[in-house]
Parts: C-alpha cells; sequence; structure tokens
C-alpha cells in the first residue's frame, strides 16, 4: 500500500486498508489467538475492546492468560489507566465510542496495542490521541501490536514520542521488530 505523507491522510488510507482487510480475513480472532504461545512471559496481559473492524485481540488474551483475570483500558480525559477484567464481566461506555471495564485499576507488564498502520521495525500508526505512548513512556511493560497482516507498511513518520513495538501479531504472523532498543519474542 502507498501511503501519503501527513497524519491524517495516512490515518484515512490505514482505516480503508484494514477495513478492506477484515472483510478478507474470515475467523481473524481466532487465527490471532493460535500465537498465545509465542507471547513472552508476563504477570498480566492487556488487550482492548476492538471498534469498527479491528482484529479483537480479547481471545488472545484470553487463551495466553489461561484463566486469569486479563486487563482493558479505561480512558478519563488525557490518562489511561487498566482495569482488571474476566470474561462476562460487564463494560460501561467510555469515550470515543469505546467499552470499558469497571474493575479495580491493575498494571500490566503486557500491553495487546491496537493500531492503524505499523512497520516491521516496529513503528505504529495509532489514532492520534497518545494514550498508549504516554502510558508506556511512564510503565515498563512490552508492547505488541495487533494487527491484520494488510496493515504493513513499509515507512510511517516517527516522533521523539513514540515508543516502538516489540513485535507485532497479525492472523497469519508473528513479526519480531527490528527497532533500535525493541525486545523481541
Amino acid at each position: 500500500m502507498t501511503l501519503p505523507h501527513d497524519k491524517a491522510a495516512l490515518r484515512q488510507a490505514a482505516l480503508k486498508a484494514r477495513q478492506n482487510a477484515a472483510r478478507a480475513v474470515p475467523n481473524a480472532a481466532e487465527r490471532l489467538a493460535r500465537h498465545a504461545e509465542a507471547l513472552p512471559p508476563f504477570s498480566l496481559i492487556a488487550a482492548y475492546v476492538p471498534m469498527r473492524d479491528e482484529i479483537d485481540p480479547i481471545p488472545l488474551a484470553l487463551a495466553a492468560s489461561k484463566g486469569r483475570p486479563i486487563a482493558l483500558p479505561a480512558v478519563a480525559g488525557k490518562r489511561m489507566s487498566f482495569r482488571a477484567w474476566s470474561e462476562g464481566d460487564p463494560l460501561a461506555d467510555g469515550p470515543f465510542g469505546t467499552r470499558e471495564p469497571i474493575g479495580d485499576e491493575v498494571m500490566p507488564d503486557l500491553l495487546l496495542v491496537p493500531l492503524l498502520a505499523f512497520t516491521r521495525r516496529g513503528d505504529r500508526l495509532g489514532y492520534g490521541a497518545g494514550h498508549y505512548d504516554r502510558w508506556l513512556a511512564r510503565h515498563e511493560a512490552s508492547a505488541i501490536g495487533v494487527a491484520y497482516g494488510a496493515q504493513e507498511v513499509p515507512s510511517l513518520p516517527v516522533e521523539p514520542h513514540d515508543v516502538p513495538l516489540t513485535a507485532i501479531f497479525t492472523e497469519a504472523d508473528i513479526i519480531r521488530c527490528r527497532a533500535p532498543g525493541a525486545l523481541c519474542v
């Protein structure tokens, strides 16, 4: 996919690519969950409630956690935190059309991160609010992007505050990132 250089245009092109991939890849969440054994060791894994045509990372997180609770994000203003969640627990309406847990605040050490586009270096194009980058800058945790393979691009603009991904898990592959300082799984 050839992408424009400004981030707003990049996001629009990436949304379209993801939308097309979502239609073309049946059972993407189940295929993603097959990567559970490839995750690095962790104490608490965080996923997110998918929006629109994002791959659902919750089956992967639940498979990896082996019956233990997982964490899901909750946003208040510019602050993102994570709250405990178990399968079947209720979710409340959050900002940006999201769904959030209502459990206790927790501190995950492995995050499954949503994205619009990614590179093999571990660069990630998100939605632009910066929640994950700010959280990762303040906490010690590994970040694994979750995406369709079709969301891969050759390059993205990178800013000093952008935190590289450790890896990207797609419906078909595990991509170990080549970013300087990125941990490999």
